[in-house]
């Protein structure tokens, strides 16, 4: 439970970094300049102006810059927000986990049906052969349930406390390697969209700034600066939907191994129980036959 605090306690740490770096950038950069307007030459100011010239050279002057401010209005540029970055990168992490706990999953997984039958079988047949049925049942074809079997079955000759406490370690070690790495998952579902969160108010700080810079630029400055923020907020409820089903179906994956696991261990429990004579039901089986050869 420490080690699973601990790994969650470090990623918290990592992210809230990142985003530390991220409004440090952002604030970093110097406000942009609105762009100078040409100054007048002498001779310029030497010649009187015509007033109809004046305007419609101001019209020709000001129309393509106009036409280009609306053209990059209508463009969305992803690339210029770090917070879309993190989050790939964040998605790309979870992918990564999501895919190996898979694996590691399917290839623990066993032939249930047939580790009970065996168990049930030679147990009841010829007890004394323990030791190699243990080994046979830890091969791989049985998966995790085989090998906690292998462990519980180390001590069936130490009665049934010993057996118990040789399961209940093999569930714990099981456990803790199925439950690996699942706490990535759990901390970016919680946390993905607070950082998306984030890119979207310093964007919209951004598209403000942009406007009161710019002066009379028009609503379109704010409008442009606004949907690229909001990309930031999509973006992390993207990355955090998926970690969430994803953390959700492996958490149930793990639970559905060990109750198969522990469905084993009862049962070897269970014939343990029912051979009382042969093998004590208190763990002093061997004083109880050399009392009753005695006899």
């Amino acid at each position: 439970m420490f080690s699973i605090y601990k790994n969650q306690k470090g990623i918290s740490i990592g992210i809230a970094f990142a985003a530390l770096m991220y409004v440090g950038y952002t604030f970093a950069q110097s406000p942009g300049t609105s762009p100078a307007q040409d100054a007048p030459t002498q001779a310029e100011l030497a010649t009187p102006a015509d007033p109809a010239a004046v305007q419609e050279a101001g019209v020709e002057k000001d129309q393509p810059a106009e036409n280009a401010h609306l053209a990059a209005a209508g463009e969305f540029q992803i690339g210029k927000d770090p917070t879309v970055w993190v989050l790939i990168v964040l998605f790309n992490l979870a992918l990564a986990v999501g895919i190996e706990r898979t694996y590691i999953l399917f290839r623990n997984r066993g032939n249930n049906a047939e580790l009970v039958r065996i168990l049930t079988e030679r147990l009841a047949k010829n007890p004394a052969t323990v030791d190699d049925l243990a080994d046979d049942v830890g091969k791989k074809t049985y998966g995790m349930e085989g090998r906690v079997a292998a462990v519980a079955l180390r001590g069936w000759s130490s009665g049934e406390r010993a057996m118990e406490e040789y399961a209940a370690s093999a569930l714990i070690a099981e456990k803790r390697t199925l439950d690996r790495r699942l706490v990535v998952l759990s901390t970016l579902g919680n946390n993905t969209p607070f950082i998306g969160l984030l890119g979207t108010v310093l964007g919209i700080m951004r598209a403000f700034r942009d406007l009161a810079v710019m002066g009379d630029a028009g609503p379109a400055v704010v409008m442009k600066g606004i949907s690229e923020a909001l990309v930031a907020t999509a973006m992390g409820l993207g990355v955090a939907i998926p970690c969430v089903i994803a953390f959700n179906a492996l958490g149930k994956a793990v639970k559905d191994r060990m109750s198969c696991a522990e469905e084993i261990v009862s049962l070897i429990r269970a014939i343990r129980l029912s051979m009382p004579v042969l093998h004590g039901s208190n763990g002093s089986g061997s004083v109880r036959a050399e009392a009753l050869a005695g006899k």
